[in-house]
């Protein structure tokens, strides 16, 4: 028998299928619209049809809102949500919790196989996004050290939204229906409220973490009242574990129903 950890097998076996999985490629391309977008900018900017600077300017105000506040979330959502959902709709977790394996290594088996195949779309798209916004400053230490900053923003984002879509997931079968209420109903709106209520959103605190694109009315900085960078990074953090934890802690103890009114 293989001295192997369950977990460590459940997670290569989750990522091999997922890397294969037809919802993958599509995401794939999701991810790479933003990419395109820029080199259709940066292209733009160097036929002359729009200023010079252009490019650099549109990733600051389009681009961290288009990842930040869309694709994102909505990857986590669908990547989250999937680790318990997809077993339900093929109903394949009967065989997953018959085994003898504890149900936590396999709920953080398929989530931590999720979790990487989302931040390898993120960071790819975001990783393109950059250079072609950035061709003149590959040199400068400065833009890599914002490259940096932007990615382990979204790292962490993609951490804590997809723990949370992770526990929503394991606690109900049409969980993806209340996460699109939580991405554009309440993040979408609550983070514009004054005051202390920002920080009732996952992505106050995300927005909390990147540093201001230039003019006062930036559609991703409108209303921010940013919180501490060390409080943000430990909120996120504790965040995605609590979330981690809760979606560990139903699944080990639910009941699952595999039919079709489940």
């Amino acid at each position: 028998m293989s001295s192997e950890s369950p977990l460590r097998v459940i997670f290569a076996a989750f990522l091999r299928s997922g890397l294969r999985a037809r919802r993958t490629r599509l995401f794939i391309l999701l991810g790479l619209v933003p990419a395109l977008l820029m080199i259709a900018v940066r292209l733009l900017e160097g036929s002359g049809a729009v200023e010079t600077g252009a490019s650099g300017q549109f990733f600051s105000h389009l681009m961290l809102s288009l990842y930040f506040q869309l694709l994102i979330p909505v990857l986590a959502l669908f990547f989250g949500s999937g680790v318990v959902n997809e077993e339900l709709d093929n109903k394949t977790l009967v065989y997953l919790t018959s085994v003898p394996v504890r149900r936590r290594d396999v709920l953080l088996g398929k989530y931590l196989a999720a979790f990487l195949l989302a931040a390898l779309l993120v960071a790819a798209g975001f990783l393109l996004s950059f250079l072609a916004s950035a061709l003149e400053r590959l040199g400068d230490a400065g833009a890599w050290a914002e490259l940096g900053l932007f990615l382990g923003t979204a790292l962490l984002a993609l951490l804590c939204y997809s723990a949370l879509f992770t526990a929503l997931g394991a606690f109900m079968k049409k969980s993806i229906l209340l996460g699109l209420f939580f991405v554009f109903g309440w993040e979408s709106v609550v983070q514009y409220f004054p005051g202390v209520t920002q920080k009732f959103t996952i992505v106050h605190w995300i927005k909390s973490l990147l540093p201001l694109p230039p003019g006062q009315n930036s559609f991703l900085v409108f209303q921010l009242q940013p919180s501490p960078p060390m409080q943000s990074v430990l909120t996120l953090l504790v965040l995605g574990a609590l979330f981690l934890a809760l979606a560990v802690f139903i699944f080990e103890r639910k009941e699952y129903i595999l039919s079709d009114n489940a």
